[in-house]
């Protein structure tokens, strides 16, 4: 597998896990749901894929950054 193929897989199961905490959320808030247990853990998984996009892509985001920064000076 070469690395962006792991990179586009990890922004799509980011994707797919976003929505569905999302959908979980919605259920557990309809339904009062205190101890919802797999909101959570699909709150877990949406993290832990936000760190490795971000761990993934983070050369891309501090160049962008920067260059933000420095066009405003």
């Amino acid at each position: 597998m070469k690395r962006s193929d792991l990179h586009y897989l990890i922004s799509l199961l980011l994707i797919l896990s976003i929505c569905v905490t999302g959908v979980l959320g919605t259920i557990q808030a309809q339904f009062d749901l205190r101890k919802f247990v797999p909101h959570r853990y699909a709150a877990y998984a949406t993290l832990s894929l936000a760190l490795i996009h971000v761990c993934f892509n983070g050369s891309k985001l501090w160049r962008y950054l920067r260059h933000k920064i420095t066009k405003r000076r």
